[in-house]
């Protein structure tokens, strides 16, 4: 009788887990619209509505490549494009800045394009995109589970025009409104050196 029940509830676990791999696998992501002014900041704002690490921070704990804020452009040397967060056109992805704010990090899909990487590491990923036929369409992406950059750019590619990756892991945690972002990762925020909010 017990090995019965046993049998039962392990078959139910099982169950549970792969009904759980096979939704991650048929809808691997998640995605929520931003709404407002979107700008790059590295002051850190708890009462903005919206606040969502956005460069990555290095090991010396400062931002990684450049950044512009205010139409000042601060930071070292970076990756070749350049994330200008533009008042009218949106996410403009440039070698040049396009608007007095933005910032740098790696570009997944440009002008419906797929961006290629050597990284082959599984992470959960987090990404900004926007549909260029509608630069007020930005809205965040994310993976219900740990995927490659390639893997995720392709997901991407589907569901927007241009898509920018987002710092991610204990550098992760955020916010849209009330919905909090990577919960977990609450405990290393002090870690985090620049965001992109909306302001209310």
């Amino acid at each position: 009788m017990r090995s019965r029940r046993r049998y039962i509830v392990i078959s139910i676990i099982l169950l549970v887990l792969v009904g759980r791999a096979c939704l991650h696998y048929i809808n691997p992501i998640k995605s929520f619209p931003i709404e407002g002014k979107l700008v790059f900041t590295d002051k850190y704002d708890p009462d903005a509505k919206v606040c969502i690490p956005a460069a990555y921070t290095g090991t010396n704990g400062k931002i990684e490549g450049q950044y512009r804020i205010n139409g000042i452009t601060k930071g070292g040397k970076g990756l070749k494009e350049r994330v200008s967060l533009h008042p009218t056109k949106g996410v403009v992805i440039s070698t040049q800045w396009q608007s007095s704010n933005g910032f740098q990090q790696h570009v997944l899909v440009k002008d419906g394009k797929v961006r290629s990487f050597r990284d082959k590491r599984r992470f959960r990923r987090r990404a900004l995109c926007n549909d260029a036929s509608n630069p007020d369409s930005l809205f965040i992406i994310e993976s219900k589970c740990r995927m490659t950059m390639n893997e995720f750019a392709d997901i991407l590619s589907k569901h927007s025009t241009n898509a920018i990756n987002l710092d991610m892991g204990r550098w992760g945690y955020g916010w849209n409104d009330k919905r909090k972002l990577s919960r977990w990762a609450a405990p290393f925020k002090s870690w985090q050196t620049n965001w992109i909010v909306i302001y209310e």
